[in-house]
């Protein structure tokens, strides 16, 4: 190797080092400085990564989007009330949540500036118990997306016998759908018939092509979020 030629590769060598450093400092910048994601339950805990991640090119550590799951809308208030005394306060957050309850949530006028309420889905899509328009994670899927994930499911696959017609045959788009999969295969008179919801929201978020609109809508916000307060990057 001639002295020009190391010359060449030291300046390459200090360049891909200082590349290193950067994105190293970006990443650890932006968890700092991280958006976070509340969701409501273990479905969506793990189903949102992939559809945000995989599907919409947000990608988690260079965004700064750290994701937990407050366990229940129930929950929901208080969550809020607790973030907001803690040191992370001054930190965005967005708060999604079922579109099935609106008395546990909180009036948006309430809110501090840097809390975010969205609904799942964006838009009414069945008529719920109560007779109102709303519905949850499921419904913010296509209704064939949600009954192939059923039918994907281990307990839906080890038993062939149950036929993916005979649901399609009496299903009600127009009805909250996780409850219509339990009376189904209540009626076939198995002993098991409430399939895991994490699992059928995992199928879901794998298979549907393309992402629903209210994680395109989501997406969106995140992006919005990051604009409004970008990463300084501390190195």
């Amino acid at each position: 190797m001639s002295d020009f030629e190391r010359i060449q590769y030291g300046v390459i060598q200090d360049q891909l080092c200082e590349e290193m450093r950067w994105d190293a400092a970006s990443r650890e910048s932006a968890l700092e400085q991280c958006i976070y994601l509340f969701v409501e339950g273990e479905s969506e805990e793990g189903a949102f990564r992939i559809l945000l991640e995989e599907g919409l090119g947000i990608n988690f550590s260079d965004y700064g989007v750290v994701i937990a799951n407050y366990n229940g809308i129930g929950n929901l208030k208080h969550v809020i009330r607790i973030m907001n005394q803690t040191l992370s306060h001054d930190r965005p957050m967005i708060f999604t949540f079922d579109d099935d309850d609106p008395s546990k949530v909180p009036a948006k006028n309430t809110l501090p500036s840097n809390v975010h309420l969205f609904k799942v889905p964006c838009t009414p899509t069945v008529t719920l118990s109560n007779g109102l328009q709303g519905g949850s994670f499921e419904e913010s899927f296509k209704s064939c997306d949600f009954i192939d994930a059923c039918f994907e499911t281990n307990f839906l696959k080890a038993n062939p016998q149950i036929f993916k017609q005979s649901f399609i045959n009496v299903f009600d788009k127009t009805k909250p759908f996780y409850a219509q999969i339990v009376k189904f295969l209540k009626a076939q008179g198995l002993s098991i018939y409430t399939l895991s919801k994490p699992e059928i929201a995992e199928n879901m978020a794998v298979s549907c092509t393309p992402e629903p609109d209210t994680y395109v809508k989501l997406a969106d916000l995140i992006q919005q979020i990051r604009t409004q307060n970008p990463v300084k990057v501390k190195i």
